[in-house]
């Protein structure tokens, strides 16, 4: 389909094209789901819809001479002016930096900063947890922790059928990876002590309950790799060079203008 395609006509020969619906839906849908959106037909009937409505209704604003009007005037001032300074903004973003040198630079503030990439100690564990509300809420634990203790002991199955968890119960109570800091103090302690794969915690009592842990892996600390983050670091330098290219430019145009200050105290003054 050709980018000017009619996608629907109107009243009074109104057309709306495809390169219109793109404009409109990149004025309302963010870049994320701008793509999946427009491949659902009922989405690009609503965007194409909405442009010919709004076509519709400024063509009668104009039979009705609305245009003329010193208000409505100064609106269409400012949008033709926000629109034109965008698009000047736009060619002063040019075609980005380059990947070569932006990757470079990565590097060198990767290498610079070391501890900006640090990565603390991590344990990855599964729980049982018994809401101490439970009757013979301790008991339970009690029995809960000698079956994991059985040799061919399965944990997972354990939490899954009878953790008061729900959220990690249906993955086995497994938790993932948490870093000191994340959780209950007792039970963070009791998480770090298990030295390898496999120990079990004694009971652990917390404000939530009783808990069984299992350590399931552990994570020294060390650092990202840079391939790990190059990406996003290559992306977050791109858009300061963007916003330094930018602030470079209004600040040169902000040299020549010469603001009234007693003027804009006295409008400000009225609105008081």
């Amino acid at each position: 389909m050709a980018a000017a395609a009619a996608l629907g006509t109107g009243p009074d020969g109104i057309v709306v094209t495809a390169d219109e619906v793109l404009s409109e839906a990149a004025q309302r849908l963010p870049p994320d789901v701008r793509a999946t959106a427009l491949e659902e037909p009922r989405n690009v009937a609503t965007l194409a819809n909405d442009i010919a409505t709004k076509r519709a209704l400024a063509a009668e604003a104009e039979k009705l001479q609305l245009d003329k009007d010193p208000s409505v005037a100064l609106q269409l001032r400012l949008a033709r002016e926000r629109v034109l300074a965008e698009a000047r903004l736009a060619r002063i973003d040019g075609q980005g930096p380059d990947r070569a040198a932006l990757e470079k630079a990565a590097l060198a503030e990767y290498r610079a900063d070391p501890q900006k990439f640090a990565t603390p100690e991590q344990v990855r564990v599964r729980h049982i947890l018994v809401d101490q509300r439970r009757c013979d809420a301790e008991g339970l634990i009690g029995r809960l922790l000698e079956q994991a203790r059985a040799p061919g002991a399965d944990f997972g199955a354990l939490a899954r059928d009878n953790s008061d968890d729900p959220a990690s119960a249906k993955r086995g109570g497994d938790l993932g990876f948490i870093g000191r800091g994340k959780m209950d103090r007792e039970f963070e302690k009791a998480a770090f002590a298990l030295a390898s794969p496999g120990d079990l915690s004694g009971v652990v009592r917390t404000s939530s309950g009783f808990h069984v842990i299992r350590l399931e892996e552990r994570k020294p600390a060390g650092r990202e790799p840079f391939e790990k983050v190059r990406d996003s670091m290559v992306e977050d330098l791109a858009s300061r060079e963007i916003r330094n290219r930018r602030r470079l430019a209004t600040e040169a145009i902000a040299k020549g203008i010469q603001l009234d200050q007693e003027a804009i105290s006295a409008f400000a003054k009225q609105r008081r």
